[in-house]
């Protein structure tokens, strides 16, 4: 399929509902018009389509808020975003971030290279953070925009966190020379991640938090140190959002992750988000009768690197994989789409979800997914 040919097959497909009025009656076990589908963290690569740097897309609320709105219009996608991402929380405690012109943010000035200025994060006060306050005002007002519309939040992982304040090499050296510092540190991000919920739950009381933790994945943490440093420390934050919010964060994490599933059943998660170097299979298998998933079209090969009928392959067959899992599944990417995936993969990819998707009911096989053309 070419370009014009795919603009013509998307022109013909019909909005039947909404994102967030699909993924409601999927999960009551209604027959939806197509399977719940969204692109991971796409803000950067739909600015990028259309012509924006990410300069002026930080800088301009309007710019912001119409993005909203064509995202709406042209892939069906509602639902308003105030995420800190991974360094949000670094940023607010006191590590500078630098904002190239059409590049993601990173940290040219980390806030605890050492641990004398652990205070820093001990004494965080989220009711008086400038980055944060910020991130509310732009709620408010995305909302006053968009009032039909669900908000959401996130906090990094505990860990994730930790790195957004103190350099990975020197966290992760932390582990043999000065653990009882490292967990300080990582008690204090759960603390300061959990007062911004807090924040951000007083304001938006049906808001939703999510923790996106890339950092336990098992590619960089082995199984004594995730079992050491990470994963109580990610649990007394999944039960803090619990708490404060009255219901489970989504939860999303980069890289491999099979060894670690069983542990997030222990811990109660309920809606996990999986990288696409793990199978959609086998998380069925071993998660689906617990858990909703989502997963996992490779955002690289496939969105960016893939031509348009690579992408509808690709997204048929994981359709196939993780369709009819017990608890439900949405289809997405593995992790963040890139700047620079071409807005013709963005449309392939939407538009085999609203093909091999349609009529989906929650824990049965996606039947146009398994007919053959």
């Amino acid at each position: 399929m070419d370009g014009k040919e795919l603009a013509e097959a998307f022109k013909k497909q019909k909005w039947e509902m909404t994102s967030e009025e699909r993924l409601s009656a999927y999960l009551r076990g209604e027959e939806v018009d197509c399977l719940p589908f969204s692109l991971l963290s796409a803000r950067n690569a739909y600015a990028a389509v259309r012509g924006i740097s990410l300069n002026d897309m930080r800088k301009s609320f309007e710019i912001r808020r119409d993005q909203v709105q064509w995202v709406k219009d042209t892939f069906g996608f509602t639902g308003i975003s105030i995420s800190l991402g991974l360094r949000g929380m670094g940023e607010a405690i006191g590590s500078v971030l630098a904002y190239p012109e059409n590049r993601c943010d990173y940290i040219s000035e980390f806030a605890i290279t050492d641990y004398d200025r652990l205070g820093l994060a001990e004494n965080f006060d989220a009711r008086v953070s400038k980055p944060l306050l910020r991130r509310l005002e732009e709620g408010k007002r995305m909302r006053d925009a968009f009032p039909y519309m669900g908000i959401s939040t996130d906090a990094a992982g505990p860990i994730s966190t930790a790195i957004a304040l103190r350099p990975i090499d020197l966290v992760l050296r932390d582990m043999h020379k000065a653990p009882d510092k490292l967990t300080r540190l990582l008690n204090s991000s759960v603390d300061a991640s959990l007062r911004w919920v807090e924040l951000f739950h007083e304001t938006f009381p049906d808001g939703s938090a999510g923790i996106v933790d890339p950092v336990t994945t098992t590619d960089i943490l082995g199984r004594k140190y995730f079992e050491e440093f990470s994963k109580p420390y990610f649990k007394r934050l999944f039960d803090g959002i619990t708490d404060i919010t009255g219901r489970k964060p989504n939860i999303h994490i980069c890289g491999h992750t099979k060894k670690i599933w069983p542990d997030l059943l222990e811990m109660g998660v309920d809606k996990f988000s999986f990288d696409n170097c793990e199978s959609a299979e086998e998380a069925k298998e071993i998660l689906g009768g617990k858990v909703f998933l989502a997963g996992n079209v490779a955002p690289v090969d496939v969105m960016l690197q893939g031509t348009i009928d690579s992408v509808i392959r690709t997204v048929k067959e994981t359709i196939r994989q993780g369709g009819g899992s017990p608890c439900g599944y949405m289809l997405t990417t593995g992790c963040q789409v890139p700047i620079g995936t071409p807005f013709t993969n963005m449309m392939a990819y939407v538009y085999a979800a609203r093909k091999y998707g349609a009529g989906a009911v929650k824990g049965q096989k996606c039947r146009k997914a398994w007919e053959e053309e």
